[in-house]
């Protein structure tokens, strides 16, 4: 018995020299049917892929350059970046400062036990909610907001009283 060995074969393709597979293989196809199908497969992949990658930059530029305060002023410009805006970022809500007849109206429902809260002179919920009871003790419509009729029950109730007073409810 004869041990032969074959000399044409290349092990980098895994096909005979002669054009012929290995045993066990298929020849690679040449040229086409299908190839350009993946190729545009992947570039609809790539596309995709990138599209995704700069939503999640954009999203995270914006969340964080809205959480975080801003630097103070420097002298110094900072130099263009094309990838971001240039534009400022403007905050969800514009800052509220408190006022002096908001904190008025918080001591007074305060003091006829409609209000707890904070004295902080900003219309929250929990005064928005004390004007409601007022309201509805005064057999107003419950809107939360002050108007005429809500301020005079106020006035009147700060005169003369009201049965919560003392902690009679």
């Amino acid at each position: 018995m004869s041990t032969q060995f074959d000399t044409q074969h290349t092990h980098t393709d895994d096909t005979y020299a002669h054009g012929q597979p290995a045993a066990g293989r298929r020849a690679p196809r040449q040229g086409g049917n299908g190839s350009g199908y993946r190729i545009i497969a992947i570039v609809i992949g790539i596309v995709i892929a990138a599209a995704l990658i700069v939503l999640a930059v954009v999203g995270l530029t914006h969340n964080t350059s809205t959480s975080t305060p801003a630097p103070a002023a420097s002298t110094s410009v900072p130099a263009a970046n094309p990838a971001q805006p240039t534009t400022p970022v403007q905050p969800a809500t514009p800052a509220v400062t408190p006022s002096a007849s908001v904190m008025k109206l918080q001591r007074e429902l305060g003091q006829l036990n409609y209000y707890e809260g904070p004295v902080d002179g900003l219309m929250g919920p929990q005064t928005i909610a004390a004007i409601k009871d007022l309201q509805r003790q005064a057999g107003l419509p419950q809107t939360g907001t002050m108007n005429a009729a809500t301020q005079k029950a106020l006035d009147n109730y700060l005169v003369h009283g009201n049965n919560q007073m003392g902690g009679n409810s």
